[in-house]
């Protein structure tokens, strides 16, 4: 292929991208808890308190001041085609201080994902879709990486845990199109590039459940939805 056609599908095709971005939004929120959550005690540990210390903090429930709601994964459900999935973006998990960062991380199938023990201590992170293993890694010594991306097949929340230390929780969601976001400290999120069209917008928190709302998205504006979470 010469120089010159090359050039030219290069333009073409940025050309067309840039028309779809126009004919595509953004959706904007804050996801909330409304009241006081359950009060949950504090998290037991049962081995190497040496490094981990003898409790620590439950993260279930992350609130702030205003009652945003930190780690909640706000998705379209049935999504349209979107973006083909970047196989060079990394999404990386990390044991730090004996917990998982994030405790909750959403990937579209087909990027990379890698775990990174930061303890001087043996983690072995294994994950499960519907109770069957995707992965299990081990990772005897601080610093040391592995990936998994080869194991991630299949879109679905895969729950984590560790094999050396029963308290260690988290939780990742793998998605065959890039319509999400996890809610940051004051529990906003975003989504761009969405089609015109309507869908139902879907978020999950780990304990509160699973609330949902319905949205129109046009041609010509962004949409803001928020979402609130009671105690059950």
């Amino acid at each position: 292929m010469t120089t010159r056609l090359l050039r030219t599908t290069f333009i073409a095709a940025l050309l067309i991208a840039n028309f779809r971005a126009l004919d595509a939004a953004t959706v904007t929120g804050q996801v909330r808890f409304i009241g006081p959550p359950a009060k949950l005690a504090p998290v037991k540990v049962s081995k190497d308190q040496d490094y981990c210390g003898a409790v620590l903090p439950n993260e279930t429930y992350l609130i702030d001041s205003d009652g945003g709601l930190k780690n909640v994964v706000v998705f379209i459900e049935s999504a349209p085609a979107g973006a083909i999935a970047d196989p060079q973006k990394l999404n990386l998990i990390e044991n730090n201080g004996c917990r998982y960062a994030p405790r909750v991380l959403a990937m579209q199938k087909g990027e990379r994902l890698t775990i990174k023990n930061n303890d001087p201590k043996l983690h072995i992170p294994h994950s499960y879709l519907h109770e069957r293993t995707v992965f299990m890694l081990s990772l005897p010594f601080k610093s040391t990486v592995l990936e998994a991306t080869r194991k991630i097949r299949k879109p679905g929340v895969l729950k984590l845990v560790c094999d050396t230390h029963a308290w260690m929780l988290g939780f990742l969601h793998v998605f065959d199109h890039p319509f999400f976001a996890v809610t940051d400290e004051l529990g906003r999120f975003s989504i761009s590039h969405i089609p015109a069209g309507t869908y139902t917008l879907k978020a999950w928190h780990e304990e509160a459940g699973i609330a949902s709302q319905e949205m129109t998205v046009s041609e010509t504006g962004d949409v803001r939805v928020n979402f609130e979470f009671t105690r059950q």
